[in-house]
């Protein structure tokens, strides 16, 4: 073989491993967490959207999705991301603490996950000042002919599901399953 092949060969195979490296790392974070994941349940209302590109799937809306405050003005720009210090009630749910900007403002062993859209709602009446935001964790993807027979099922319903979510310390987190409860 010549240099230039060798070369050509060890780049090659130095790209295929940078490659493959974020997946398997992601994988092995969420199969292998050197601490194990809290759990939190939130409560969530569900329809069903139907979209060719994405698949099936039922759209949530998870409560909690706004925090009372008593800023006079927002400390967020519009729609910008942030993080929700939550932590876990005796019954297992989530409840926001704070929103935070950076992850380096949340102190150590707090649970905090990177929420977008951002906005902030001045009071108004009886209504005291806050900021709404929307979860990460706002899809639930499920089997083609599954997902129209759930919407179909919790359409009428009253109470909202339970949908469970494992929270990481990184910050990262995977959907446990949804309850309908």
């Amino acid at each position: 073989m010549s240099r230039r092949k060798i070369l050509l060969s060890v780049l090659y195979t130095f790209a295929l491993v940078l490659i493959l490296w974020y997946p398997v790392g992601k994988i092995m974070r969420f199969e292998c967490p050197a601490v194990p994941p809290v759990e939190l349940k939130f409560k969530a209302t569900v329809y069903d959207p139907y979209d060719p590109m994405r698949g099936r799937y039922v759209q949530l809306r998870v409560m909690p999705d706004e925090i009372k405050t008593s800023d006079k003005k927002s400390r967020f720009k519009w729609r910008e991301s942030g993080y929700a210090v939550i932590k876990k009630t005796p019954q297992g749910f989530a409840e926001i603490l704070r929103l935070e900007k950076d992850l380096s403002q949340v102190k150590k062993g707090e649970i905090a996950v990177k929420v977008k859209r951002i906005w902030y709602f001045s009071a108004w009446k009886k209504r005291p000042a806050g900021y709404g935001f929307i979860w990460p964790f706002d899809r639930f993807y499920l089997n083609e002919l599954k997902a129209p027979e759930l919407e179909a099922e919790l359409r009428n319903r009253k109470n909202p599901v339970v949908l469970k979510v494992n929270i990481y310390p990184s910050g990262d987190f995977s959907v446990a399953g949804l309850d309908k409860r």
